[in-house]
């Protein structure tokens, strides 16, 4: 059982593999776009986050600010001051966000376990470019049915080897086939072409119980004769209703 595990894990993480190519292509060939949410991925622990981001910006503004400070004077410097803060505040934001893409769209197509960290922690989207489906968001997305459904089933997925510890279906064996009888003879042969031979009628069951009645020549006969008179049931007296003992 152990084995059988083992070797359906590997099959899997084959499979993974493949499909992870098959996005990586279709990224690197723009057919593919990753959107990055900054507020899921952008903390401190993120395998894409880099504190750097914010604040280099500010550093360097500030040093800006400083030099013309006292390079043109006191009004001049806490105005550009000003800007660089309003600057730092409502438009540092997309900076990180830029950055945080592009070093998760780098730390993705890398290695599949990395893409497969990234997908499990959220904030990240598949969209098919010109396609009408609907994004693939992680972590609920399966991202693997999005990649066979889009990017083609098997385009550079081969199929998997059968496993070689896989317990074999044992079928009942079919019963033989009763031999074939010999070919008949040329005697057996003319006799089976022969015409079958006449046979007498069966006797009648009723032949022996049913015997044809003949009138004595005593009793009158109970046939009609031209010219008989046959009794109306007018003629016959009526029932009688008592019981004679």
């Amino acid at each position: 059982m152990a084995s059988l595990l083992d070797e359906w894990k590997d099959r899997k993480g084959r499979e993974d593999e493949q499909l992870h190519e098959q996005l990586r292509a279709a990224v690197l060939a723009d057919r593919v776009q990753v959107f990055t949410d900054p507020r899921l991925l952008d903390y401190q622990g993120s395998p894409v986050h880099l504190h750097w981001d914010h604040l280099a910006p500010l550093i360097i503004m500030m040093t800006l600010a400083l030099i013309i400070l006292l390079a043109a004077g006191i009004a001049v410097g806490i105005v550009v001051m000003t800007l660089c803060v309003l600057g730092h505040l409502f438009g540092n934001k997309y900076y990180v966000a830029w950055r945080l893409k592009t070093r998760a769209l780098a730390y993705m197509v890398e290695s599949t376990a990395q893409f497969q960290t990234l997908w499990q922690m959220g904030g990240v989207a598949l969209v098919m470019k010109g396609g009408a489906e609907a994004p693939c968001l992680a972590p609920k997305g399966d991202w693997r049915k999005f990649i066979r459904r889009n990017l083609g089933e098997g385009e550079t997925q081969q199929q998997p080897a059968p496993m070689a510890n896989a317990p074999v279906p044992v079928m009942p064996a079919a019963p033989a086939a009763p031999p074939a009888p010999p070919p008949p003879t040329a005697a057996e042969a003319e006799i089976m072409m022969a015409p079958p031979a006449a046979e007498p009628p069966p006797p009648s069951p009723f032949a022996d119980s049913v015997q044809p009645e003949t009138a004595s020549p005593d009793e009158p006969s109970l046939s009609p004769k031209p010219g008989d008179h046959w009794a109306s049931i007018a003629d016959e007296k009526p029932p009688r209703d008592e019981v004679v003992p």
